[in-house]
């Protein structure tokens, strides 16, 4: 595989919380960032990628998502803000900015407050055009600053008809998640509805949704007990039944695959590593990324030496794989977005450098 890599920004420190979306109606999919380290939410207009800044008075922007919530045609952007488990004021929260119509300042309009928000998401569970947001916490706000004891949870709110006058319903979905890091959206089933998948101390967890997802109760199935920091679900071997990867354990090492061994839900899954050399592994996808029929794996860490890297299955069987780096040293991932983003039939990846302070994307070239 070949990638030609763009910069798109490098004077913006802890690029974190990233999003790609069509902001202005154009058809174009641009870039949306938030950073943990400058109060700054910010989006890069495809193709050329200008700046337009969304805030500079918000800091711990650790994570967000874009959606028409005003049904204007531009798009708006919910952000989880203020996170920063050492300094605990103000409390983590979370927030949307409304898109100006005449150029002028985007407002900001606050939900409320979650203590140690650290995950969105937007899911449209039943595929009946009523996404829900997902909120998730990495810890319970009790106990001392590496006391991770107190659980975080899980909430689903939905996106209220007016969302500046309305009240945002929330429904708890886990309230016993220790260490919740990761956060992905997959059918694990593949029964036509989306599923949560959780990296966290407690492993990997799928959460199933009941016939409806804001009122019922969610079912929790362990895949595997081993710490999680991050998870993904995909058919690798295309038998038509998803496997599961992780990269673990919190921040960690290594990056496995775990392979179901009959019923998803009652029976053991089968874990296989595929690479303990990451060094505060973080992100991941998988998808077919050069149309040769097989899955491959998109990952990285963004502890000291950074990389971003490409994983090749060359036999499941016997757990081979064959690793290519995309970016040796120059990006230091938070996260990452894997689609085909300037519309030329292949799959390109867009990353934001936690540790390295910049935004690129990975230009596609194919074979």
């Amino acid at each position: 595989m070949q990638f030609r890599e763009h910069l798109i920004d490098d004077t913006i420190k802890g690029i974190y919380g990233l999003a790609v979306a069509d902001m202005n109606g154009d058809g174009k999919k641009d870039i949306i960032v938030g950073s943990t380290a400058e109060p700054i939410v910010a989006w890069y207009e495809a193709p050329g990628w200008e700046r337009h800044i969304v805030t500079e008075k918000h800091g711990g922007n650790v994570s967000l998502v874009a959606h028409d919530l005003t049904g204007n045609g531009l798009g708006d952007v919910i952000v989880g803000s203020g996170f920063n488990r050492r300094v605990r004021i103000p409390v983590e929260y979370l927030q949307w900015f409304e898109a100006p119509t005449d150029g002028g300042p985007w407002k900001s309009h606050y939900i409320e407050e979650i203590p140690f928000l650290h995950r969105v998401a937007l899911a449209d569970i039943n595929g009946d055009g009523n996404p829900l947001l997902i909120a998730a916490s990495i810890r319970g706000p009790e106990g001392e600053f590496n006391d991770w004891s107190d659980p975080g949870s899980v909430w689903g709110y939905q996106l209220p008809n007016d969302p500046v006058n309305d009240p945002w319903e929330r429904h708890l979905i886990d309230g016993q998640l220790h260490l919740n890091h990761g956060l992905s959206i997959g059918d694990v089933d593949q029964d036509g509805r989306l599923d949560i998948l959780i990296g966290c101390r407690d492993g990997a967890i799928w959460l199933e949704p009941p016939s409806d997802p804001f009122t019922g109760e969610w079912r929790r199935w362990v895949i595997g007990e081993r710490e999680s920091s991050e998870v993904f679900a995909v058919d690798l071997d295309g038998d038509g039944v998803n496997e599961l990867l992780s990269i673990e354990p919190w921040h960690g090492n290594v990056l496995a695959w775990y392979k179901a061994t009959g019923d998803l839900r009652n029976d053991p899954w089968m874990r296989y590593e595929i690479d303990d050399t990451l060094n505060r592994g973080h992100s991941l996808h998988a998808l077919d990324i050069d149309g040769d029929g097989r899955v491959e794996i998109i990952s990285g860490y963004n502890g000291e030496g950074t990389s971003l890297q490409l994983y090749r299955p060359e036999n499941l069987d016997q757990n081979r794989w064959t690793k290519e780096i995309i970016d040796n040293g120059g990006l230091g991932v938070g996260m990452m977005d894997v689609l085909d983003l300037n519309d030329d039939g292949r799959v390109d990846i867009v990353a934001g450098g936690l540790s390295t302070g910049n935004v690129k994307w990975y230009e596609n070239l194919g074979a």
